[in-house]
């Protein structure tokens, strides 16, 4: 009997299994279950055959997370942990993105979402599928499918779009493809994640049932749901409508009802917010373990006829059943850690997501047959960043710089010249493992003694090669006394440059820094949670200004004492070393500005890293640093031609600088492949295709949530309004006057032109839903000089009505065609008639047909659709 037999059979069923085990509760007295005996399992691994032979204790087991990263097995019936790890950029494995040795890293979502690219999404899926098995990871927790609500959002490069049918179709493709190597997706946050500010705590004031809530923020949740069926959705932290999310009437009057959802939901780690109420709202697995709400007390309650076995066996039937999707076969993963296939599918990614935003004057491409002088300018050509902070943050393999990939397409490499310019950070970087010596064995690295209170000689020693810090996140070291240690962090600093440097330290106790034995910093234990520790670095920084030599040693000695565990949290005992050698501003620019004057192009890297977008914060603005902005103008200034490379998640604003540079390429952060994928559009070897995924406003203030962003601290608790409702981003009826460039924008070095668009109605039969379709064909036609990829957009017009607001245009389809010079091709793709003409009734709460005569909009292209069906549905 397979899962969805068993689930309606479980009602018949269930009732002798809750009589044999209350009587052994009864007769036992006790909250620990005598176990059933081992029986022969089914040839197949068909878990959820095995509901009514789990005891009470271990089916309550099951519902709990084990640990950080773990879901509870059974044992006895061959049940296995499965290893869940974030995320579809970077799949990491049991270690935090800190603790990590290295993984694929995959561009961000933003960049994803700009190569409009359907087909490559399930590549893109089963690749990360592939690596989280490498991994040992069951299940891959993503994609992140809430919306860019506000270009502030930190979490916004970890996400896909302003618009939930361009999200909701990429995430299905992802999952897809994820899902095809037998490992499971957990698509997130459900709902109404779109801020980071007082995640936990929040109230998007908006109801539940509201055309915002249903045609915005649901959408993408019901694409995927009706057309990937992802194994497991995570609730999201904050509240909706008053109500937490992880206890929220919509989990089973949508998920289950309507939707018929049959996977499992799990909670944000620590974000279940009580025991048995989110149990009967439908939360099936509370995470992560140990359990904070059920385990013992669920047994109390259960033995009290609190909640019936009946209730405890739906989350507990759900959680067998993503067991059995997600249980591959765990024998020894043969590929090796990097890939060809791998490398491959992240290279074309940042190709085709990679924006071109201004091209002026014919900058790009660089003609590098003519061997031109060019200088390159900016941290981020040698320490490019390839990703955002926070769970989607990943330690790359490897990665490139752009400014050896710069120099490998020259001719003369000789005639690319560099300068660094002005100081990126915001947060002090781990000191450079190259300026560090291991006093115990010379090689680049530290030396970690750790020390029981009650002894003054170290009960474990340990030389860490190729490190500078030291991270115990879950775990003690077993030679250490749990609550009553200390431990020391010693090794040999020797700067290139003599100046005034930043010494300091990441530090989670009590702690004294030392340099040739003079302490330089001491104090008690900063007050920061596991969260802010994975996220927030600038809260738990310490530093101090030292005059320092060059290549003089120094002995650097870092003391912490450990860090009582806070309530519900696992134990957290870290530091680092952190070092920075003095920089000045204005000579960076000056040296900038000197070697740009003698090229005949200058390329400039700037932009944000993930010191400025991650989880755990949103950004207090869209500007640049002031010393970037600085120097982007000067060398501008005195360059022939500029280009601007800029990385970052969110838009920029950029009007302090967007009229002296020729070219502006938005990268995103564009993973370990970026930088060549960066160097061949600048050649031309690859011609531009990505189109933006959000709309970059002309300031913060245009943005259309401004004022409602983030949560406003209120008598009751903080709260975000949803003010501007349906009007969200380019969906704005003023949006020509609000955004600098557009939804769907993307320059190319070819030119594109429309015609013959012919539109047809038939019902789709290759597909599991038989629906009415429109389809639409258009011949577009490469008039540049340049092959090119082209992503076709099918915008709908909707008919105004004065009672019903909805916007003048709204993606509704597309598709992308690959074309020589002088070649023509005809683009087709089909739109759904209840996506054309479907709104959200908040009287019925149910999706209703509005009639009329629709327009269509293809690369300027027009056709009009009568559409006369009156119809309601759920889904």
């Amino acid at each position: 009997m397979h899962c969805d037999e068993l689930q309606r059979d479980v009602d018949s069923k269930v009732n002798s299994s809750i009589v044999i085990q209350e009587l052994t509760l009864e007769h036992n007295g006790e909250t620990q279950l005598a176990a059933e005996p081992i029986f022969s399992l089914p040839a197949r691994r068909d878990y959820c055959a095995l509901l009514n032979h789990l005891t009470i204790n271990e089916k309550v087991a099951l519902i709990s997370g084990k640990d950080f990263t773990k879901l509870v097995g059974v044992p006895r019936l061959s049940i296995p942990e499965l290893q869940v790890s974030d995320s579809i950029s970077g799949v990491r494995g049991e270690l935090s993105h800190l603790e990590d040795d290295g993984t694929a890293c995959f561009p961000s979502s933003t960049c994803i979402a700009s190569t409009w690219d359907k087909d490559l999404m399930i590549k893109f899926g089963a690749r990360v599928g592939e690596e989280a098995k490498r991994k040992k990871v069951h299940i891959v927790l993503g994609p992140n499918v809430n919306l860019h609500r506000d270009p502030r959002g930190g979490r916004n490069f970890e996400t896909f779009s302003e618009d939930p049918l361009l999200t909701g179709y990429l995430a299905a493709d992802i999952i897809t493809g994820l899902q095809s190597t037998g490992v499971s997706s957990c698509a997130k946050h459900f709902i109404g994640n779109e801020s980071e500010t007082l995640r936990h705590e929040y109230d998007v004031v908006e109801g539940i049932y509201t055309r915002t809530i249903r045609e915005l923020y649901m959408k993408p949740f019901e694409h995927i749901v009706r057309h990937a069926r992802p194994a497991s959705i995570m609730t999201a932290y904050n509240k909706v409508d008053g109500q937490f999310c992880s206890q929220i009437p919509l989990i089973k009057q949508t998920l289950r009802e309507a939707w018929k959802y049959d996977g499992c939901i799990m909670s944000d780690w620590y974000g279940t917010q009580s025991g048995l109420e989110a149990l009967k709202a439908g939360l099936d697995l509370e995470m992560p373990g140990p359990s904070i709400f059920r385990g013992a007390k669920l047994i109390q309650d259960i033995k009290a006829g609190l909640i019936s076995m009946a209730e405890i066996d739906t989350a507990v039937l759900n959680i067998l059943k993503l067991i059995e999707r997600s249980a591959w076969t765990s024998k020894e993963i043969k590929e090796p850690a990097v890939t060809k296939a791998t490398s491959a599918v992240a290279r074309q990614v940042a190709e085709e997501g990679i924006v071109l935003l201004k091209n002026e004057r014919s900058a790009l491409p660089i003609d590098m047959r003519h061997a031109p002088r060019i200088a390159v300018i900016g941290d981020a050509a040698m320490n490019p960043s390839v990703t955002g902070g926070g769970s989607a943050a990943c330690k790359p393999q490897y990665t490139h710089r752009p400014l050896d990939c710069i120099k490998a397409l020259h001719p003369i490499p000789q005639l690319v010249s560099y300068s660094s310019g002005v100081n990126p950070n915001h947060v002090v970087p781990s000191v450079s493992i190259s300026l560090l010596r291991a006093p115990s064995s010379g090689q680049p690295g530290v030396d970690v003694d750790y020390f029981n209170d009650s002894g003054t000689s170290p009960v474990l020693s340990q030389t860490l090669n190729g490190a500078c810090q030291m991270i115990m996140l879950g775990h003690l070291k077993p030679e250490i006394s749990p609550h009553d240690f200390h431990f020391t962090i010693t090794t040999y600093l020797t700067p290139k440059t003599s100046g005034v440097h930043t010494l300091g330290a990441q530090i989670t106790g009590r702690y004294e820094l030392f340099l040739n034995d003079e302490c330089l910093l001491c104090g008690e234990r900063p007050i920061i949670t596991v969260e802010e520790f994975l996220f927030v670095p600038k809260k738990y920084e310490r530093t101090v200004k030292v005059h320092m030599d060059a290549g003089k040693s120094y002995c650097v000695r870092l003391t912490v004492h450990a860090r009582p565990t806070a309530p519900f949290e696992p134990p957290l005992n870290a530091a680092k070393i952190c070092f920075e050698e003095e920089t000045s501003d204005i000579g960076g620019t000056a040296d900038a500005m000197k070697i740009a004057a003698k090229s005949d192009v200058s390329i400039i890297f700037g932009g944000r890293t993930l010191q400025y977008e991650s989880e755990g914060f949103d950004l207090p603005h869209l500007k640049l640093p002031d010393n970037q902005v600085s120097m982007i103008r000067s060398v501008a200034a005195v360059s022939r031609r500029t280009v601007l490379v800029l990385y970052g998640g969110n838009p920029i604003d950029i009007s302090d600088f967007v009229d002296e540079v020729d070219s502006i390429l938005f990268t995103h952060f564009p993973g370990q492949e970026g930088a060549p994928a960066i160097a061949d559009i600048i050649a031309g070897i690859v011609n531009p295709s990505g189109k933006l995924a959000t709309s970059w406003p002309l300031s913060l203030e245009n943005a259309p949530s401004f004022g409602n962003f983030p949560a406003a601290v209120m008598e009751t608790g903080p709260v975000i309004k949803y003010a501007e409702g349906l009007k969200l981003g380019y969906r704005h009826p003023k949006a020509d006057l609000l955004f600098r460039y557009a939804f769907g924008f993307g320059l190319s070095y070819s030119t594109y032109q429309y015609s013959d668009l012919v539109v047809t109605s038939c019902e789709a039969t290759d597909t599991p839903y038989a629906e009415q379709v429109i389809e639409l064909c258009v011949t577009v036609s490469n008039r540049g000089p340049f092959p090119g990829r082209e992503i076709v957009q099918a915008y709908s017009l909707a008919p105004q009505h004065p009672h019903l607001w909805r916007p003048k245009r709204e993606l509704k389809g597309f598709t992308q065609v690959y074309l020589n010079p002088g070649d023509r091709k005809i683009a087709k793709l089909r739109i759904p008639k209840r996506e054309l003409s479907g709104v959200w009734s908040e009287e019925t709460r149910k999706w209703m047909s509005v009639v009329g005569a629709y327009g269509l909009d293809i690369g300027g292209c027009r056709a009009v659709v009568l559409l006369n069906e009156d119809e309601t549905w759920d889904f």
